[in-house]
């Protein structure tokens, strides 16, 4: 009898840690979460800023803060980020207009004043 218990227990326990472990997300897939659950955005927000992708992050927490406005996590996770975003470099952008057709290709300078109008222009 009791070796048909300890056998019982024993398939039991390694039923929970065989499913807990399928269950269970890899560390290196971004989470599953709700995008209605506050505290999912603010975890899937954390993810994000681990990837180093600081906008996404940023949009997540200030939806989660909009959901939440009075958890004192998601405000200081959202601050922090807000200081990460500002202390990027700006974008410089240097060189010439380049002027493209419908197609993509480019067109020169000096042609763009001959593209023609969407209508006909109206007889005098």
């Amino acid at each position: 009898m009791m070796k048909q218990t300890s056998k019982a227990l024993l398939v039991l326990v390694f039923g929970l840690v065989v499913s807990s472990s399928a269950n269970a997300q890899a560390t290196n897939v971004a989470p599953q979460f709700d995008p209605y659950l506050p505290g999912e955005l603010n975890e899937r927000a954390l993810y994000a800023l681990k990837s180093e992708d600081i906008p996404t992050a940023l949009i997540l927490l200030e939806r989660a803060y909009r959901l939440n406005p009075n958890s004192p996590d998601i405000k200081s996770n959202l601050e922090i980020v807000r200081n990460l975003d500002k202390q990027k470099f700006p974008i410089q952008v240097s060189g010439e207009v380049i002027y493209l057709d419908a197609a993509g290709n480019p067109i020169a300078t000096e042609v763009t004043g001959e593209i023609p109008a969407l209508w006909p222009s109206p007889k005098p």
